[in-house]
């Protein structure tokens, strides 16, 4: 059968790579110009690719391991050891190991031993998620870990990151962080580690998409979809113009290409949910229901708002520095070349500058330039020496539908991959629960929604049968 699969992020690509492996035939429809979605790369010049956003996978990131065993790339992945620091107080603190945290000065010393038991207490606990999903982060840290641990860390990086909807955050965001992420025993406990592939994320997107058109599909980037529609019993998707890109991603706004594919079986969206409901003529979002886009919109996003920036010598001695500063104007610091040497870049340094906004925020609407001048101030405060004249390059992305907020009572809101209407469905950042969003998680939402899509297909094929075969007896 044909598919579309609307995102050539890595859930989409995924996906369709396991639907060709099934004998579909998949288009995969891309708004930007390359692969990956908020993995994608770009040239930053010599031939070096970088990512748009900071990325690395965690030692018990399975599915994306397992992905790249079958694609033939099981050398690809390497092993890197992380350092992490705590902005506080005007100065950083290194926060990689159990000591570092006992000499956290922020806390006071039984403040310092009872967070670090609470988070051991936490990960060695057998039971899932479900406790957590009724009590916010804010009452949960002050409850187990006190008052100050709560003031002078956890709160100020909550407020940092989900500004006036920190009080609201439910524990079971903060649940993931801590226990399915690094575990405080065995190496780990001495050394955080992390993962990075050799040659940047564009040779794994590559092979997904050898394997995509090898079965007889299309990978179509700088070519979103502009509209879903019925085609009879089958579906149509009609695509927008090249460089539709800019104007967002509204696919309200892109203009439409001449031609129009149509004729698919399926299609599979892995798209933001507001993108998706905007995708629906009106007929279809009839089909769809008022009760399942309520359960789109009923889900808030931030916006990831990152500047890139090429440096001529460090920042700092750390990976990643968590900012628990409020009078800083962004909430982390990763300097990418701190995890991987700058001779692979040819000896230059790279710096992401992390931020996390709700739509209409000024930052937002600030350009590459004018948000450097407007970090300056904040960066010269972990770095007193930094001066403009270290930044070599700057470039500049944000991605409005970065992070979900997840609140209390937020497993009852999520809306399934099934939409109702046979062989249409979602995929997307909001289902990845009660994990956070991440590259692994998206490629096992990749593996489940191609197998949901799968099932669909073959309900719907024994009916069409019967449907043949009654005409023609008749």
């Amino acid at each position: 059968m044909k598919v579309a699969v609307i995102g050539a992020g890595v859930a989409g690509l995924t996906a369709a790579h396991r639907l060709s492996a099934g004998g579909h035939v998949c288009d995969v429809y891309e708004r930007w110009p390359g692969l990956g979605g908020q993995a994608a790369t770009i040239d930053v010049g010599q031939g070096h690719l970088l990512e748009r956003y900071y990325h690395h996978l965690f030692t018990s990131d399975r599915h994306i391991a397992e992905l790249y065993d079958e694609l033939g790339l099981p050398d690809e992945l390497e092993q890197r050891p992380s350092t992490v620091a705590i902005f506080t107080g005007g100065r950083s603190y290194p926060f990689t190991t159990p000591l570092d945290l006992l000499r956290f000065r922020p806390l006071p010393p039984l403040s310092r031993v009872r967070m670090g038991l609470a988070v051991v207490m936490l990960q060695r606990r057998n039971g899932g998620v479900e406790p957590f999903e009724s009590q916010t982060a804010r009452e949960w840290i002050q409850r187990t870990m006190g008052g100050p641990a709560y003031e002078n860390v956890w709160g100020p990086l909550l407020r940092g990151k989900f500004g006036d909807r920190a009080d609201d955050l439910s524990m079971a965001w903060l649940w993931s962080k801590l226990t399915l992420r690094r575990q405080i025993k065995g190496e780990q406990a001495r050394q955080e580690v992390l993962v990075y592939p050799r040659s940047s994320w564009e040779l794994l997107f590559q092979r997904l998409q050898s394997s995509i058109e090898a079965c007889g599909g299309r990978v179509l980037i700088d070519c979103p979809a502009a509209r879903i529609s019925r085609d009879g019993p089958r579906f149509r998707v009609t695509p927008g113009e090249p460089g539709s890109f800019r104007r967002g991603h509204d696919p309200r706004r892109f203009g439409v290409r001449p031609e129009v594919d149509g004729g698919y079986d399926g299609v599979l969206a892995t798209v933001p949910s507001d993108v998706f409901e905007q995708l629906l003529d009106a007929e279809l979002a009839a089909e769809v229901g008022s009760a399942y886009l309520e359960r789109l919109r009923s889900i808030e996003y931030y916006t990831a708002l990152c500047l890139l920036l090429e440096l001529d010598r460090p920042l700092s001695p750390y990976y990643w520095t968590n900012v628990a500063d409020l009078e800083l104007p962004f909430v982390g610091l990763i300097e990418h070349t701190n995890l991987i040497e700058p001779r692979r870049y040819g000896g230059r340094r790279f710096l992401y500058v992390a931020n996390y906004k709700p739509a209409g925020d000024e930052l937002l609407s600030l350009d590459a330039d004018e948000l450097l001048e407007r970090y300056e101030p904040g960066l010269r405060k972990v770095n007193p020496a930094f001066s403009r004249s270290w930044v070599k390059q700057r470039w500049r992305f944000q991605e409005p539908a970065a992070q979900p907020i997840v609140t209390v009572g937020y497993r009852t809101r999520i809306p399934p991959a099934t939409t109702g209407v046979p062989g249409l469905l979602l995929a997307n950042t909001t289902q990845i629960y009660p994990e956070d969003r991440g590259t692994n998680y998206s490629v096992r939402l990749g593996n489940e929604a191609a197998r949901l899509l799968e099932s669909s297909l073959a309900d719907a094929r024994p009916s069409a049968v019967r449907g043949a075969a009654g005409g023609a007896s008749a």
